[in-house]
């Protein structure tokens, strides 16, 4: 374990508690740090088994970066991602973190026709060996007002009824996208439906239906970050 390369957590939430236990509940024993640029300066691409960028309350269609935190330090992580990626450091972002990736190599960010919220249909395409275990299909929690608004130089790997870019990948590279949210626990899944419902007026939410649902999805954190390590080598 000494001589084990850390895995990197950015963890982007903007609240104090951060979302870094999210995923390093994933990683069983394996050596990690967090860094919050949101609190402070990105780190020099470092010798990192894999790099992996959280969600957050963040939206980057709209210029909003949180109040009181780092300014520009939504621009700085999107440059810094590019650096990661050509340096061949495995990446993996999930929801906020895949529209960083969407901002870098894609056509940029934009707010959804209709905030997305509950637990939906992710239909897999192609065999891209991230998502190839959970293919043709899978039921995941989503929550999100922002979208990757076209593919540019990304290959994308999944899409929902409401969202066509709901995973994607850097050609050529162990870099990927997910707007999903394998990694929440029920309890944040249900403050968010819950926040969403009222924020945007979604009464359509039907909160105990949506938590229905969610028993019919697989040990998908489990799956999803087990299948990215595997790949990353990690």
């Amino acid at each position: 374990m000494s001589g084990e390369k850390p895995i990197l957590i950015v963890d982007c939430y903007l609240d104090e508690g951060g979302g870094t236990g999210n995923f390093s509940r994933q990683l069983g024993d394996k050596k990690w740090i967090a860094v919050r640029p949101t609190r402070e300066a990105l780190p020099k691409i470092g010798d990192w088994s894999a790099v992996m960028i959280t969600g957050s309350g963040a939206c980057l269609a709209d210029g909003y970066e949180g109040v009181g935190l780092r300014m520009g330090w939504t621009h700085e992580l999107i440059e810094w991602v590019k650096l990661v990626v050509a340096a061949d450091i495995p990446l993996l972002g999930v929801c906020f973190g895949h529209q960083i990736i969407g901002a870098a190599f894609g056509g940029g960010v934009r707010k959804s026709a209709v905030p997305e919220v509950g637990f939906k249909d992710i239909h897999v395409h192609g065999d891209d060996p991230l998502l190839a275990p959970l293919h043709p299909k899978f039921v995941c929690f989503v929550s999100h007002e922002d979208e990757v608004a076209s593919a540019g130089e990304l290959d994308v790997i999944a899409s929902t009824a409401d969202c066509a870019i709901h995973a994607v990948r850097v050609p050529q590279r162990r870099a990927w996208g997910v707007q999903f949210h394998s990694e929440m626990l029920l309890d944040e899944a249900t403050s968010l439906l819950q926040y969403r419902k009222k924020k945007h007026g979604l009464e359509a939410i039907d909160i105990d239906a949506e938590l229905e649902k969610s028993k019919t999805c697989l040990p998908l954190a489990s799956i999803l970050f087990g299948r990215f390590l595997e790949l990353a080598g990690a």
